[in-house]
């Protein structure tokens, strides 16, 4: 932890959240283990691949992740876009785009519906209990709009996405007692971080309480180096394995096998409900 940036974050809070606020964040949903082995849920998963028409094909996308300290050194908060999808994901207001272009022609699809889904850690990897939440959205993907995306989905070749978003109430958590409210900022929320290591090593994090969403885009690369995800064709007709089948005693997600499997069936999972 750097002392004198710290102090520098501290004393200069109000200039640096005005900045933030100022900007849109572009934020991937990846998740990066401890121990370098990176994780996350597919992306781009269709419900079922019998619904795909030559000119529409529905697909469920997960934009982001709560609780996780990002390479922005932000953790998005529980509920951070809840109020925004209330209010902008009834009016439509919620665009599923390519590349963070803000342009009519860069939609991809016509959403059917944002929402806030909860999720283990176990599920995704991370070697901690409870839960969290991630910001999926269902969409219909037209031909119409861009061609060479439609193609791209139809062939599961998208699995990176990410939120375009403008925050609304952010605060600073440090892990320092000399600064009493961001201190406490820091004590209130570190225990929810999934990659609480991240969040010491730096010794901050900006706390997002609240974010506009504006929209979430299919992108290329996130932040993060990512590894290859399930395919999606016929997701449909694979079953759960037996070790997250209900009543199964918890097992140890420190066991490679387990957390293969476990990540496996957190997609099926996500997708049949």
């Amino acid at each position: 932890m750097n002392k004198e940036f710290i102090r520098d974050l501290v004393e200069n809070k109000s200039e640096h959240i005005e900045f933030k606020k100022a900007t849109i964040k572009h934020a991937d949903s990846c998740l990066m283990l401890s121990d370098n082995a990176p994780v996350y849920v597919n992306k781009a998963l269709s419900t079922s691949t019998d619904d795909d028409t030559e000119s529409v094909i529905k697909r469920t996308i997960i934009g982001n992740i709560y609780n996780w300290m990002d390479s922005h050194n932000d953790v998005h908060l529980d509920n951070t876009f809840e109020k925004s999808i209330n209010e902008r994901g009834a009016k439509g207001k919620i665009w599923h785009l390519h590349d963070h272009e803000q342009k009519v022609t860069a939609k991809v699809g016509k959403p059917i519906k944002v929402y806030e889904q909860s999720v283990k850690w176990s599920d995704l990897g991370v070697d901690k209990q409870g839960t969290t939440t991630s910001v999926m959205m269902d969409s219909n993907i037209m031909r119409t709009y861009n061609g060479l995306m439609f193609q791209e989905y139809k062939d599961n070749n998208i699995d990176q996405h990410s939120v375009g978003m403008y925050y609304v109430k952010i605060d600073l958590a440090v892990n320092d007692s000399e600064y009493k409210e961001e201190f406490v900022e820091w004590q209130n929320h570190i225990g929810s971080v999934g990659n609480r290591e991240k969040a010491e090593e730096s010794g901050y994090f900006w706390a997002v309480k609240e974010a506009k969403l504006i929209e979430i885009s299919a992108v290329l690369e996130g932040s993060n180096e990512l590894t290859p995800t399930i395919d999606a064709k016929n997701i449909k007709d694979i079953e759960p394995e037996k070790s997250t089948q209900e009543n199964e005693p918890e097992k140890s997600t420190q066991n490679s096998d387990y957390k293969e499997n476990d990540r496996r069936n957190t997609l099926i999972k996500l997708i049949q409900n």
